[in-house]
């Protein structure tokens, strides 16, 4: 993985080649299958999203509408609410997994605040989950499945882990 450092002066330099490089070089970087990371070098903060973010803004301005002005302007006026659904529905469809960790997090957190779960519970079930995430049911070709069919699945598992998750609860309040 390449570690980008951005200074103060919004220049980017690369560790690992010890030389700047622009937005265009950490494009084509990504594009050829690079893993990158861009750390803010007076913070330490991850700021890589927001590096992709610009390289985006800047090949809109490029090529003229990477996104139509509609859209845009509708995103901007939904307000916080439409941005945290189309982030969920992109991660679903990039990044199946991370989605279904993600609502597997959120779910958990919801029942322990309602009081359906204690801290210690919810602690232990997500080290389980995260050091063992069901690896057996995924087939042993993941290619062979349409993204579609793999969230399918992932969602499969997690309403198989909620119904194990009040399966516990239920035990544990008999106690």
């Amino acid at each position: 993985m390449s570690i980008i450092k951005r200074y103060s002066n919004r220049k980017l330099y690369d560790s690992a080649n010890r030389c700047y490089v622009t937005l265009e070089q950490i494009a084509h970087m990504v594009r050829s299958g690079e893993d990158v990371q861009v750390i803010d070098h007076d913070s330490g903060r991850d700021i890589t999203s927001l590096v992709f973010m610009q390289i985006l803004l800047e090949e809109q301005k490029r090529v003229g509408e990477l996104f139509p002005q509609v859209v845009l302007l509708r995103l901007l006026r939904s307000g916080e609410e439409t941005l945290d659904s189309l982030r969920e529905r992109l991660l679903a469809a990039f990044d199946p997994e991370g989605f279904l960790n993600l609502a597997v997090r959120r779910r958990i957190r919801q029942w322990v605040e309602q009081g359906e779960m204690s801290a210690a519970e919810a602690e232990k079930f997500l080290t389980r989950w995260f050091a063992e995430p069901f690896r057996a049911e995924q087939p042993s070709e993941p290619s062979s499945y349409s993204p579609g069919e793999r969230l399918d699945q992932l969602r499969e598992q997690l309403r198989q882990l909620e119904e194990e998750l009040q399966r516990l609860q239920h035990s544990s309040q008999k106690l």
